[in-house]
């Protein structure tokens, strides 16, 4: 799923398949176990759960994924929960990240998923 940058959303968006945003959008997004892009020309105000995401334009809110990219031209004011965080040079933030609560959580699913 594509958004176009004329494009304003508000809402819940739920989705079983990768999303690019390129607009505005203000609400939450679901994507468990697909990825979200914040493309350049973004302007996001959401809580973010995802597999990955990736911010090249601006987001604001709360972000609980595997992995988070903030690309050079992104500013994000975020709280972060991720196993990994990758902040690249010339992005700006401001926030918290916490790689262990992720960390704990992937364990404590791995260890239920077992077989008894």
């Amino acid at each position: 799923m594509h958004s176009g940058t004329a494009l304003t959303i508000k809402g819940e968006l739920t989705a079983s398949e990768d999303v690019m945003i390129d607009g505005l959008f203000e609400g939450t997004i679901d994507l468990k176990g697909h990825r979200l892009v914040a493309g350049a020309g973004s302007r996001v105000r959401a809580a973010v759960t995802a597999r990955e995401v990736t911010v090249d334009g601006y987001l604001e809110g709360h972000i609980t994924a595997d992995s988070v990219d903030i690309g050079p031209t992104a500013t994000v004011e975020a709280n972060v929960i991720a196993r990994h965080f990758a902040l690249e040079e010339g992005a700006q933030f401001r926030g918290a990240v916490n790689t262990e609560r992720a960390r704990a959580a992937g364990n404590i699913a791995r260890h239920r998923q077992r077989p008894a």
